[in-house]
């Protein structure tokens, strides 16, 4: 998979026309009938990526991959400024056949040989939005992170789809928005930075999934040095305590 990620990137305007192809179903088969969670990738596109933002996305987007289940709804999401600008970039589910019994596999519309196509597709589909993202950078004077994961969550529960059992966040979680103007997130103590975004009514919806953010620890200023260590551990520590308060499973920060 890390393979194929890699080479999308590099790949021209062949690959990107074979990725336009969408899933069908098989024989009429609606995998996401079978699902029973559903997984997200929000990426943060408010700072440009450079090779070693695409290194970070292409390794842990493997993993994520794979994790996936068969009926899974599968999500990318990225923002760019105001949380109202937030775009789906990517929404399907994956193709695959439930396991069933002897009987119930004589009688199911579920083929695994379309399927098996179809998720080919699927992950041709889910490369090229990805690609895309990478290629096509934005760069924006604000940075509403914190609204913006909790619309993408909100979104998921909205359109009645399956619980979210994966969030990956890829950002450097360093908000610039009304609710933390200029560089208000670097000082501010997290317990303060909590009691504004109560008062803003601002939370997520990540009861039960795995949360994971990546590419945060890096400033985004010139050269994207490291964040001096008191200010990650405040960073840190402030979406720590706001992503737990969704009830997740785990929450793990960090740069990879």
């Amino acid at each position: 998979m890390r393979r194929l990620l890699a080479a999308a990137l590099l790949a021209g305007p062949l690959f990107g026309l074979l990725a336009g192809v969408g899933t069908a179903r098989a024989a009429g088969f609606d995998y996401c009938s079978t699902g029973q969670h559903s997984s997200m990738l929000l990426v943060d596109r408010t700072t440009k990526f450079d090779t070693v933002d695409q290194d970070i996305l292409i390794r842990t987007v493997e993993a994520f991959f794979k994790r996936q289940e068969a009926g899974e709804r599968v999500l990318i999401a990225s923002l760019s400024g105001a949380y109202t600008d937030l775009k789906i970039n990517f929404n399907q589910c994956r193709p695959g056949c439930p396991e069933e019994s002897f009987l119930g596999r004589l009688v199911s519309t579920c083929r695994a040989v379309i399927a098996r196509s179809d998720y080919l597709a699927f992950e041709a589909n889910f490369i090229a939005a990805l690609r895309g993202l990478l290629q096509d950078q934005e760069e924006a004077p604000a940075s509403d992170l914190f609204r913006s994961v909790a619309e993408s969550t909100r979104l998921v529960g909205a359109n009645g789809y399956a619980p979210l059992r994966q969030f990956l966040f890829y950002s450097d979680l360093l908000e610039a928005s009304s609710l933390f103007p200029g560089k208000e997130i670097l000082r501010i103590a997290p317990t303060e930075a909590l009691r504004h975004l109560a008062a803003a009514r601002v939370s997520a919806q990540l009861a039960g999934a795995d949360v994971r953010v990546i590419g945060f620890g890096r400033s985004d200023g010139p050269g994207r040095p490291a964040l001096p260590q008191d200010t990650r551990r405040r960073v840190e520590e402030t979406w720590t305590r706001w992503l737990k308060e969704s009830g997740p499973s785990s929450v793990q920060i960090g740069l990879r």
